[in-house]
This record gives C-alpha cells, sequence and structure tokens, in this order.
C-alpha cells in the first residue's frame, strides 16, 4: 500500500517514486515491508511511524522537514537525494535493534560499496558518513529511523557538513537506484529482525561489536581518552583510563594512536 501525500515532486529520474513498481517483484519479507506508505515529505517519518502502522510497516519521505540523529541534531534530508524511512516494530525489548539495523544497511550496500561501522550507529563510506541510524522506542513499540544519503554531490550538503558527509554516488562513482537500495534493506533487515525475536540478539551485538573494530584501541572522546576494554550488552564502550574504567555511552569517538 502507497500513501502519496500531495506536494511538488522534484524531478528526479529515481525508480523510487514508481509506486508501487518501485517495490516489483514482492519483497519476500516476513515481518518488514508488509506495508508501505509513502509520502511527498513529513516532518519526521519516526514520529509518524510511532503513531501509525503495524508491526513491520514501513514510512517512506522524499523530504523531512525535522528529520533528526543522535543527540536531537538534524538530518539533512533533500528531496529526491537520499532514502529517508522508518520501520514500525511492535513488541519487544528493542535493546540489540540498533546493531541489527546497522549491520543490515551495511550487508545490503556490500555489493556495490564498503561501509564501515563508526560507533555507535553510523556508517562511512571511504571515510564520509553515507548513513545514520536512530531507533525512538515507546511503550511495546519501536520506530527505526534510516537515512541514506545516495545522489548527493558535495554542493548538495550544507557548508558545514562537506568535510565530513557523503553518499554512495560520491564514493563510487557510479549511479544508484534509491528503489533498488531500498529494496535491498528492507530485506536485510527483515532477516535480522527475524534473527532477533528468534532469540539472536546476542550473536547479533557480537557481530556489531567486531564490525565497530575498536576493543583494545585507543579512542578519544572529548577530553575523554582510554583504551577499550570491551563494550557491554547496551553498546556502551567500556575504557580503561589508567584511572578506573569509564562507561562512554554517546559521543564523537576518534582513534588515536596512544592515549
Amino acid at each position: 500500500m502507497f500513501d502519496t501525500a500531495q506536494g511538488p515532486i522534484v524531478p528526479y529520474d529515481d525508480d523510487l517514486r514508481k509506486a508501487p513498481s518501485a517495490f516489483a517483484p514482492p519483497l519476500g519479507t516476513v515481518i518488514v515491508g508488509g506495508q508501505v506508505l509513502y509520502f511527498d515529505g513529513l516532518g519526521s517519518t519516526n514520529d509518524y511511524a510511532l503513531r501509525h502502522g503495524s508491526d513491520g510497516t514501513v514510512v517512506v519521505a522524499e523530504r523531512q522537514s525535522a528529520g533528526r540523529g543522535r543527540h536531537g541534531r538534524t538530518w539533512h534530508s533533500a528531496a529526491g537525494l537520499g532514502l529517508w524511512f522508518s520501520v514500525v516494530l511492535d513488541g519487544g525489548p528493542h535493546d540489540d535493534l540498533v546493531f541489527a539495523a546497522v549491520l543490515a544497511v551495511r550487508d545490503a550496500v556490500r555489493p556495490g560499496c564498503r561501509l564501515d561501522i563508526k560507533w555507535p550507529n553510523d556508517l562511512l563510506a571511504d571515510g564520509r558518513k553515507v548513513c545514520g541510524v536512530l531507533v525512538e522506542r515507546r511503550p511495546r513499540r519501536a520506530a527505526l529511523g534510516i537515512g541514506i544519503n545516495v545522489h548527493h554531490r558535495l554542493t548538495d550538503f550544507p557548508e558545514s557538513l562537506r568535510g565530513t558527509a557523503g553518499s554512495l554516488e560520491m564514493v563510487t562513482g557510479r549511479v544508484w537506484s534509491r528503489g533498488e537500495v531500498l529494496r535491498a534493506v528492507l530485506r536485510q533487515l527483515d532477516r535480522q529482525v527475524l534473527l532477533l525475536r528468534s532469540g539472536r540478539g546476542e550473536a547479533i551485538r557480537r557481530e556489531w561489536i567486531e564490525a565497530c573494530n575498536l576493543k583494545g584501541r585507543q579512542v578519544r572522546c572529548g577530553k575523554l581518552a582510554g583504551c577499550v576494554t570491551d563494550i557491554d550488552s547496551l553498546g556502551a564502550l567500556l575504557l580503561d583510563t589508567g584511572h578506573g574504567t569509564h562507561r562512554l555511552v554517546s559521543g564523537d569517538v576518534t582513534v588515536v594512536t596512544s592515549p
């Protein structure tokens, strides 16, 4: 099912707008993508997902006026350039959902572009951020928001992001189909959700920890520096600072050669 809100359409030649043909042939998923709601514009796909839809519903928007990332930061969600979508997942617990989502995007894109995971929920291509994941929870419901930069050129980003942001096309030098990327991500996410619901959350978390590639490395976050001795069950870094163990829940971490 596609719900198309009224509004101007930016003229990008992309199969995402050819609903419902953008999702044909059928996804072949069990949970994720049973219903797909498509909008020309929303404030936030996560906000809409938390209020509407049922388990597995996907909410896609061409543009977001209030898209957000971690710590309330604004996510640049320009029309026609990327994928901005959320998935509703009922039940719980959802502690391992962010790990599953990051792995799903990595695996979906991997045939055409290598993505590295930057702790805790970003994906980088050639050192530039091309994807962010945000999980927001309500009692017995979660909205998994994913933003993927696909068509962006450097000048499409705000000036403040041009040193760090990138897109699949910038990094690979080839044209990508947003519809194909979305289908691949939803299939991989469905596989991960099925694993979570079969009790494989610990295995997913361990795979994510390995992919983060931080254990045993010296890192710095602001004025805090130390060696990552482990990553706990909620994804927090355990740092040996030389003066004890510090639990780092969030922040921009940089790998350094010395403490």
